[in-house]
């Protein structure tokens, strides 16, 4: 059996020489100069290393036994750090060919906007210095003073330069009061030319924030009358109540609407709620909120408490209305009103709350209304002389 397994551990060739074929037990020394050995070819990465510890003194075969194991996990270390290592060289050359890219890709961009109508500024992030601006040359290459391009089109030259660039990418907008101009920035940090850089894209979107004003003003107007909507009071009236604000609020109903409508139609219907809205907006400041909430309802609005002020216009539109508007439509044009004053610090009431007690105040004076009408009609049939019988 000695002999079987003396074969087994002979050395391949080119292997270290170790005593690995049969033969007397070694001296301590020579166990000792042996595991040096072993060990310094494993460290050397001799990966055919090989130890007979049957060979070595008992007292040092422990010690081979544990260097044997440590062998298989040396080697099993030493692999994975070899693949580590090519996965990091693999790495490396990914993020460098990426950089080429996002460098030449940064480039073809700054080419491309440089032939557009934005600003395109690229500055230092440590010295906030301009290094490149489409629009011009400033001065030499390490400036921070604007060209007179710059300074004359682009006002807010200051916030670009002071612009906080911690964060990696922003899109932002800012306004120039004294130019009545906004603009929107891109602001994105990136390496130009090896140096940290941060670059803003400026665009001029004045006409963009008008139109988008305009189209704001249609979803909140009224298109047959041009005053506010019912959607605008939702909205004016609520941040009223939020903030506790004092305003006086007259609701009208506009009387006739559709008799004029089955007896001259739809269109002379239309014309009649026009004039009666041009005679009320001329009675008020273009500041006051008019508001048409549906077909012949209608809420002015003022600020703080005038209900006297709000009723002697009322009588002055009556009266202009009643006087102009009956003879071309030959009908009594009239309307009713309520007018509440809503005391913002103590007011409890909610917009629907509001309308439906000003919709009851009137509806209560059309009965009243109505009740002397009648009283009159029949004091009018009532033979003379005969009204104490």
């Amino acid at each position: 059996m000695e002999q079987e397994n003396n074969k087994m551990n002979l050395p391949e060739r080119d292997s270290p020489a170790y005593p690995l074929a049969g033969g007397p037990q070694m001296t301590i020394d020579e166990s000792c100069q042996q595991l040096s050995q072993y060990l310094e070819d494993i460290l050397r990465g001799a990966g055919q290393a090989r130890l007979n510890v049957d060979r070595l003194s008992h007292p040092c075969r422990p010690l081979g036994n544990a260097l044997a194991s440590f062998q298989e996990t040396f080697q099993a270390m030493t692999r994975q750090l070899q693949e580590r290592e090519e996965q990091l060289k693999r790495e490396i050359q990914l993020a460098r060919r990426r950089a080429e890219i996002i460098e030449g890709y940064t480039e073809m961009l700054v080419e491309l906007l440089s032939q557009r109508d934005e600003w395109l500024l690229v500055i230092d992030r440590e010295t906030r210095e301009i290094v490149h601006c489409n629009k011009g040359a400033h001065g030499s290459a390490e400036s921070n003073v604007y060209c007179d391009s710059c300074q004359h089109r682009l006002p807010i030259q200051s916030m670009l330069l002071e612009w906080d660039d911690s964060e990696r990418y922003r899109v932002w907008e800012q306004e120039e009061e004294s130019k009545h101009r906004c603009y929107r920035i891109i602001s994105f940090r990136i390496e130009w030319e090896e140096r940290p850089s941060c670059v803003h894209i400026v665009m001029d979107v004045t006409a963009e924030k008008m139109n988008a004003r305009h189209l704001s003003d249609d979803v909140y107007q009224d298109m047959d009358t041009g005053v506010r909507n019912h959607l605008f009071l939702q909205e004016f009236m609520g941040l009223v109540l939020q903030e506790h604000l004092d305003i006086t609020l007259c609701y009208l109903d506009l009387e006739g609407v559709a008799e004029i409508n089955n007896t001259h139609g739809r269109k002379v219907g239309d014309t009649y709620i026009q004039n009666f809205v041009e005679i009320v907006r001329k009675h008020f400041r273009s500041s006051d909120t008019f508001v048409r909430i549906e077909d012949d309802h209608f809420c002015l609005m003022l600020t703080g408490n005038v209900k006297h002020l709000i009723e002697r216009k009322m009588d002055e539109i009556l009266a202009t209305f009643q006087r102009d508007d009956s003879k071309v439509f030959g009908h009594r044009c009239s309307f009713q009103y309520s007018i509440l004053e809503v005391e913002g610090a103590s007011n409890t009431l909610s917009l629907d709350d509001l309308l439906q007690q000003a919709e009851e105040d009137i509806q209560r004076k059309k009965r009243q209304q109505q009740r002397q009408q009648r009283q009159q009609q029949r004091q009018q049939r009532v033979p003379f002389g005969f009204e104490d019988f």
